[in-house]
């Protein structure tokens, strides 16, 4: 048996030091191209519903590859961006139709801030409710000590709708489109 050497041991320590890379956060989003992207929050991700290789370049970016698609995603602060290269050059920015905060037993650490899945839901039944309109989609989100703020899209037009919410009970609701110019 080898002897345990400075070396090994300062080896051994920088490797425990090294914090772990976090899994993607949870997300749906559709990319053109129709090209429909879905990740679980625990590192497992899907591209139209084939399983895909997920690299982690830190824990706030990853890429993820399936068919000969390519997905960029990260977070920074409290906005998800997701990007795709598709085949034959396509390219473009994807809309995130839902995203949740990540689980804290691994997300993308303290730095995002989307309001929890039982606050996007009870603003999307909230405004679903309030315009008697089914076709309904979260476009952003932002959470906060006092209320998260939940951005719902409603119809094929996607109208801005708000709630403030919080713990899963909706404390506003309004429309945030210039009723002005319709």
């Amino acid at each position: 048996m080898k002897p345990f050497t400075l070396a090994a041991a300062a080896t051994l320590l920088a490797m425990l030091a090294t914090p772990a890379l976090a899994n993607p956060p949870k997300f749906t989003a559709s990319c053109p191209t129709g090209i429909e992207v879905k990740s679980n929050g625990k590192g497992k991700v899907r591209i139209n519903g084939t399983k895909a290789t997920v690299k982690t370049f830190s824990s706030t970016a990853w890429e993820a590859r399936a068919n000969g698609v390519s997905i960029d995603f990260g977070v920074d602060g409290s906005e998800l961006t997701v990007t795709y290269t598709g085949k034959g050059g396509a390219n473009g920015i994807c809309q995130v139709t839902s995203s949740a905060a990540p689980s804290s037993s691994g997300g993308a650490g303290g730095n995002l801030t989307l309001a929890p899945s039982k606050d996007q839901e009870a603003c999307l039944a909230a405004v679903s409710n309030k315009t008697n309109n089914g076709e309904v989609v979260v476009l952003d989100t932002n959470s906060s000590e006092a209320n998260n703020t939940v951005i719902i899209g409603v119809g094929k037009d996607k109208a801005r709708w708000q709630c403030l919410v919080k713990n899963g009970r909706v404390a506003e609701v309004m429309s945030l489109t210039d009723e002005g110019a319709l």
